[in-house]
């Protein structure tokens, strides 16, 4: 009996990337490498974001294979939403983390529907309709206490008095 276990369990993942170093005629290239790695692990793609250039909010570091350091204050950000087996996404985090523009990378399981609300999040929220406090309960509007007046300077003087008084 095989006593290996199959995850042949397909889940939708994203992968949002850091393109740094690169001149703009070469990001379409890398892109293309990224999708390809996704692709020829068995990932369909369903959505993406061509990368866009964004200063970074620190200063990020890139050990070389001379064993230096570059440092880049802006990167190209993009990302890709795909279909794959679960048993499948390590070998495409590796596979993408080798390619040497790739500044850095994260992988996050989501949902195959569109979740980003990006500018239309006001809309979106001022949409939903609220309801005053109170309404539909008849309880907790008979048990209101009406809002307290505001506390004068002597009162408030008094009270920090009472609270550092010595023992």
């Amino acid at each position: 009996m095989d006593e290996t276990v199959r995850d042949d369990r397909m889940s939708v993942y994203e992968i949002g990337y850091l393109l740094a170093g690169l001149p703009q005629e070469r990001i379409e290239a890398e892109v293309s490498a990224v999708k390809e790695i996704v692709t020829k692990n068995g990932g369909v793609i369903i959505a993406e974001e061509a990368p866009h250039n964004e200063k970074l909010a620190y200063t990020m570091r890139k050990k070389m294979v001379s064993g230096s350091y570059d440092k880049y204050d802006e990167a190209d950000f993009g990302w890709v939403k795909f279909e794959v087996a679960s048993a499948k996404i390590e070998a495409i985090k590796k596979g993408i983390e080798i390619i040497p523009s790739v500044l850095r990378m994260l992988v996050i399981t989501t949902s195959r529907e569109n979740t980003y609300l990006g500018k239309r999040a006001p809309v979106v929220a001022a949409s939903f309709v609220r309801r005053p406090v109170g309404v539909g309960e008849p309880e907790a509007i008979a048990k209101k206490e009406p809002p307290a007046a505001p506390a004068t300077i002597e009162e408030m003087d008094k009270s920090i008095d009472e609270m550092v008084k010595e023992v």
